[in-house]
């Protein structure tokens, strides 16, 4: 046999043999991992909100719209009647109350104070659509198990965990940890539908554990989608305050 020829056999056999060794060798998690993210201009979608924190509870509809990385406008409507009107922006967030004829102006960093959690206006955003509540960066860590990527991240005091569906490639899960308090977060996303040849999650559900005077209190949202939009055009956010109403501090 022609010595070239049995070289190159020898040479195919040899790495064949060593071919699964040769791929754990480079195999990276983190190569792997492209999840899969919404993007788009505008969104509007209509929803069932149930909330309750122990004290306190209600069921509700809802209309959410968003201009991405800008503003989201909600209204909360009860009976057919519009209760609660909305407007969250990068730096503040407007509530109406139409029952009591008040309005109320909330910074994130109150947020914070509440529920011992940094909020901001991107981690809303991001809970709303099943999106990465923190950007990725280089020493972000990933492992595998049988059925999730996890995505570990660690931002100022926040310790956060993204379970991520290895065959969809969407965030099924999110694990957060705020380490000073020991307060945390747990968001579910289920009900998956495609928009935009992207997975969108009809069901988000909430639940933070926090301290307050100290006694560990638990509140937990589910927003249930029945139908979303997701649109080039520009829509409408209309919001006024009516001159009579009050200023609740």
């Amino acid at each position: 046999m022609n010595k070239r020829i049995l070289l190159f056999i020898s040479l195919i056999l040899l790495l064949s043999s060593c071919k699964r060794d040769l791929f754990q060798f480079n195999y990276s998690e983190k190569k792997r991992l492209k999840i899969q993210e919404l993007d788009f201009d505008y969104l509007q979608a209509k929803s069932k909100l149930e909330y309750d924190d122990g004290l306190q509870n209600f069921n509700a509809n809802a209309t959410i719209r968003i201009r991405q990385d800008s503003l989201i406008w909600i209204s909360i409507s009860s009976t057919g009647v519009e209760v609660i009107r909305s407007i969250i922006q990068k730096d503040s967030i407007f509530v109406i109350d139409r029952i009591n004829k008040q309005y109320r102006e909330f910074s994130f960093d109150s947020l914070q104070r509440a529920f011992n959690i940094p909020f901001d206006y991107d981690m809303v955003q991001s809970v709303l659509v099943g999106n990465l509540i923190k950007t990725r960066k280089n020493n972000d860590k990933v492992v595998k198990n049988d059925d999730f990527f996890i995505l570990k991240q660690n931002s100022d005091n926040l310790s956060i965990d993204n379970f991520v569906n290895s065959k969809t490639m969407k965030i099924e899960k999110v694990k957060v940890r705020e380490t000073p308090s020991d307060s945390n977060m747990e968001i579910k996303y289920e009900d998956f539908q495609m928009y935009d040849e992207v997975l969108f999650p009809h069901k988000n559900s909430v639940f933070l554990t926090y301290n307050r005077d100290n006694s560990n209190l638990v509140s937990h949202l589910d927003i249930k989608f029945s139908r979303v939009a997701i649109n080039e055009k520009k829509i409408k956010f209309p919001f006024n305050i009516p001159n009579r109403y009050v200023s609740k501090e």
